[in-house]
């Protein structure tokens, strides 16, 4: 099996849309598509902060819980593992929507970050958030396997 190697060091920023006929993925998003795009990462920024705020502020999962017996106990630990772990998704899902406001200010947005290639319209439109076009997640998520 032949894996393609993926560092999280960019490569070479070229940009391959200056072929003859540029492709779906070539397409360039006009202001009204970047505003969208920018008004849908604040949002679920937004969602996100105030979700914490609505669960604790923020002082972490657990806290203050009553164990009386070792089965509450071992459903409040499972309990706190799974918040725990929602926390750190949306934690993780916080930094790529802040480092897709950077790009977007600084016009890079569109471009993968390890190959520097054109993410098609559709994937950001879907997923705002994204930094790597699918062959790099691709790649990506088979070495994490």
């Amino acid at each position: 099996m032949n894996l393609v190697q993926y560092s999280l060091r960019p490569q070479s920023k070229k940009n391959n849309c200056k072929k003859s006929k540029p492709s779906v993925a070539c397409q360039v998003m006009n202001a009204t598509q970047k505003a969208q795009i920018h008004s849908r990462l604040l949002e679920e920024r937004e969602r996100i902060v105030a979700e914490w705020k609505n669960h604790g502020g923020g002082t972490g999962p657990g806290e203050g819980w009553d164990l009386r017996d070792l089965e509450e106990r071992a459903v409040q630990i499972t309990s706190q593992a799974v918040e725990t772990q929602i926390v750190e998704d949306d934690r993780n899902l916080l930094s790529k929507i802040d480092f897709a406001l950077q790009r977007l200010d600084a016009g890079t947005y569109g471009q993968c970050d390890h190959c520097g290639a054109a993410i098609p319209l559709e994937r950001l439109m879907a997923k705002p958030s994204v930094s790597l076009c699918l062959a790099c997640q691709q790649a990506k998520d088979a070495l994490k396997a």
